[in-house]
């Protein structure tokens, strides 16, 4: 028989010593198992590999079954944003089997991750009987795992479950209620959120614990519609405006639920806890019961879009900004104009710029783009079309935006959109994508910038699209 192959201690990694230290010899001189501790603890493929070993109790069936060996395919993905993704935000569909795979994590993080001795790992949820339910499935697949890879428990409260791997190294697994009083005494190596946008204050609850989470962080909720906290987080991070990855499973990503099955749901249950509980899209998670105003029709708006375009001689432009700098961003839509299709070119979007970077960047776009440039007269907008290089009313206009003007570029750009006369690029543009796709009213708490500069844009296209016909008949220039 070969000799065992000795663990190689990595960057940041446990020291070779823990195989040694952690178990009886016949551990250390079995060569398949020390195999299995290597792909556990491989960095991207280790969570995978340990799945095969983790337990759980089926809440639809009551049986026990190993985790690896019955998991669905849109399971499947959510393990690959898990397993790589150090802050990630899940919007999910009801019935997933999301939070069991992320309680496998919690376990894994605990137990075999990178950095995993004196590890703490924090599990919240909206009440203290749920927290505490979290916590209890943790600790029944950790004492689910093989003999030889269990550790000795040395706490065990309803709250709390402490292991000592060494001497000095103790795990800590702890459950949070989670609420506006929400206090937590130590930072984690690992934090899990559930179901944040049922908490009661999800605003506060994250201010309250977000300090706390010094290693990875996962969020795993259903949506509760555009006005909570949770769904502006979402957005931000499909912005890139914090830290965590965005990550949307549908609905159907289950072998037992089909069209006819979503068709069946659509029938019994009130349009609003459908899309809730078993949405399609991220959107129809954050659906708050109103109506999206630009649904259905943005199909149709990015099939056969030009996407980005250098400037073309002899064709037209306007250039439409929305002016922000801190919470808003300050973003520019590009416009090509010439012929009876009115196209997206050209998109900026600036977060956090001063003054002067996102003056430089209007007389940019306006020298690079010919034709006219609007800018919204609101709030900066003003101030900082005051000190730009360009002559008023030649090379810019200030576009006043109240409510009657407001509704009204809204409702022309989705006549645009209906009568498919106004294109874009969803791949080359998703933050304008998002917003198109999200947006509603009101719309006090929506990222809205790219809908005001595009609105702001196709109210001064300076002709009127041809009525009666759909889409691009064919390519100019």
């Amino acid at each position: 028989m070969a000799a065992p192959t000795p663990i190689t201690a990595r960057a940041g990694g446990p020291a070779t010593a823990v195989i040694a230290a952690e178990w009886a010899d016949e551990v250390r001189h079995d060569p398949a198992k020390i195999g299995a501790v290597q792909r556990i603890m491989h960095p991207t493929a280790g969570f995978r590999v340990f799945l095969n070993y983790w337990r759980f109790r089926d809440q639809e069936s009551g049986e026990i079954r190993m985790l690896g060996d019955v998991l669905w395919q849109g399971q499947e993905e959510f393990i690959r944003h898990v397993a790589v993704d150090r802050f990630m935000f899940a919007l999910k569909a009801r019935k997933l089997g999301f939070t069991t795979i992320e309680q496998a994590f919690d376990g894994y993080c605990s137990r075999w991750r990178w950095g995993a001795a004196n590890s703490r790992v924090h599990l919240f949820s909206r009440r203290a009987d749920a927290a505490d339910e979290l916590l209890e499935a943790v600790v029944f697949g950790l004492d689910g795992l093989p003999a030889w890879m269990q550790l000795p428990k040395v706490k065990a409260t309803q709250s709390e479950v402490r292991y000592q791997a060494e001497e000095h190294d103790i795990r800590i697994l702890k459950a949070y209620p989670a609420d506006e009083e929400t206090a937590v005494e130590a930072t984690c190596n690992h934090g899990h959120v559930d179901e944040w946008a049922r908490m009661g204050n999800p605003r506060k609850v994250w201010q309250a614990i977000e300090p706390s989470m010094a290693g990875t962080a996962h969020i795993i909720t259903t949506g509760l519609g555009p006005n909570n906290y949770s769904s502006d987080f979402y957005k931000a991070a499909i912005a890139g405006e914090n830290v965590f990855v965005p990550v949307f499973i549908g609905a159907l990503n289950r072998p037992d639920r089909d069209a006819n099955w979503l068709a069946e749901k659509m029938r019994t249950m009130p349009e609003l806890e459908r899309k809730h509980e078993y949405p399609m899209a991220w959107e129809e998670a954050l659906y708050g019961g109103a109506d999206l105003m630009f649904e259905g029709m943005l199909d149709a708006a990015t099939r056969d879009a030009y996407g980005p375009q250098l400037p073309k001689p002899g064709h037209r432009y306007v250039k439409a900004w929305d002016i922000g700098r801190h919470k808003d961003a300050a973003v520019c839509v590009v416009l090509d104009i010439t012929g009876d299709v009115i196209d997206v070119v050209h998109y900026v979007r600036l977060r956090r710029q001063p003054y002067p970077v996102i003056q430089a960047r209007i007389e940019a776009v306006h020298a690079a783009y010919p034709g006219l440039t609007v800018i919204e007269k609101n709030a900066a907008g003003e101030a900082v079309a005051e000190n730009l290089n360009m002559r008023p009313g030649q090379d810019y206009e200030l576009f006043f935006t109240s409510q009657p003007s407001k509704a009204r570029i809204l409702q022309g750009t989705r006549r645009g959109f209906m009568e498919q006369v106004l294109k874009y690029s969803a791949k080359a543009w998703p933050q304008l994508d998002s917003e198109l796709k999200a947006y509603m009213l009101p719309d006090d708490r929506l990222v809205q910038d790219s809908v005001m500069a595009l609105a702001i844009g196709y109210e001064h296209i300076g002709h009127e699209p041809p009525k009666g016909r759909i889409g691009r008949i064919q390519r100019w220039g």
